[in-house]
């Protein structure tokens, strides 16, 4: 894998990772108290899952571990 493409499936993982634990939302709804839920979208939800997959075949490739 060239240097190019390793940096972007580390950065990519490094994302993905942040999302994850950072619990990132994209939608929030009115709890009706002066609070709010935020939540993922199917839509965003579906973009992660997808991204994460595509990323499969590079990381289990890396001999050196992503």
């Amino acid at each position: 894998m060239d240097e190019t493409l390793k940096n972007l499936v580390q950065s990519t993982k490094e994302l993905m990772d942040y999302i994850d634990n950072a619990h990132v939302f994209d939608k929030l709804a009115d709890a009706g108290c002066g609070l709010y839920d935020e939540y993922r979208s199917d839509t965003f939800e579906e973009l992660i899952n997808r991204v994460k997959q595509a990323l499969q075949p590079f990381l289990a490739d890396w001999s050196g571990g992503v």
